[in-house]
């Protein structure tokens, strides 16, 4: 079940005060993609992941609070013209002109991409979700990823985020490298073991860690 409230909150961009629809709570049933993207309750929650200033586009988790450089961003053409796309899915634009704003911190630009991507997923357009895929590996690509746990698993959300744009060489390399990084997690490994039999069979299919974890025994050595 997912509650949502009214908000009235004032942009940190342009200073209009609007009313937001803001998420309360909500549950989650059923498994995480591969690339954690959540089972369907939770992920048909994305409409209100940010909010939207209808004044000046800015948009944000919290749109009071002010992303460096915001204001530059969304006065660029780049930004405008997201704004003004009438074809492209609306959700998908939030969170493409999200990650225009936080392109100075390629992580979170990523993941913003990735969402853009998981939207494409639900209306069957594999081809534009691709598209999202890339944008979301190449931002990674150059990230140096903290020698932690929470590095390991956004990494591993990487092999699956190349093995579906269909970069199998790239994913296998990249999983090779994690089943050696010191952080690694028996779940994690198991995931990584099962990417490895995706990528032999060049499959770019969605799977769940579910799957993933019924198909990789636990080793127990």
């Amino acid at each position: 079940m997912t509650t949502t409230f009214s908000d009235v909150l004032t942009c940190a961009v342009c200073h209009e005060v609007s009313e937001f629809r803001v998420m309360g709570s909500t549950s989650t049933f059923g498994s995480y993609d591969l690339d954690l993207r959540a089972p369907p309750l939770k992920r048909h929650t994305m409409g209100v992941w940010l909010q939207d200033c209808p004044e000046c586009g800015y948009i944000n988790y919290s749109v009071e609070e002010l992303i460096p450089g915001a204001p530059e961003v969304v006065r660029s053409p780049e930004f405008q013209d997201l704004r003004q796309d009438r074809v492209t899915p609306e959700l998908v634009l939030s969170f493409k002109r999200h990650a225009l704003l936080v392109s100075a911190d390629p992580i979170e630009a990523g993941w913003a991409l990735l969402h853009s991507a998981w939207i494409y997923d639900d209306l069957k357009q594999g081809g534009r979700a691709t598209e999202c895929r890339e944008g979301c590996a190449d931002l990674w690509a150059g990230v140096d990823w903290p020698p932690d746990e929470q590095g390991l698993r956004n990494q591993t959300v990487l092999v699956d985020v190349l093995r579906r744009a269909e970069h199998f060489d790239e994913a296998d390399a990249l999983l090779e490298r994690l089943l050696a990084h010191p952080a690694m997690t028996s779940d994690i490994a198991r995931v990584l073991r099962f990417q490895k039999l995706l990528i032999s069979r060049y499959d770019v299919d969605l799977y769940t860690c579910e799957q993933a974890f019924d198909t990789v025994p636990e080793d127990k050595s």
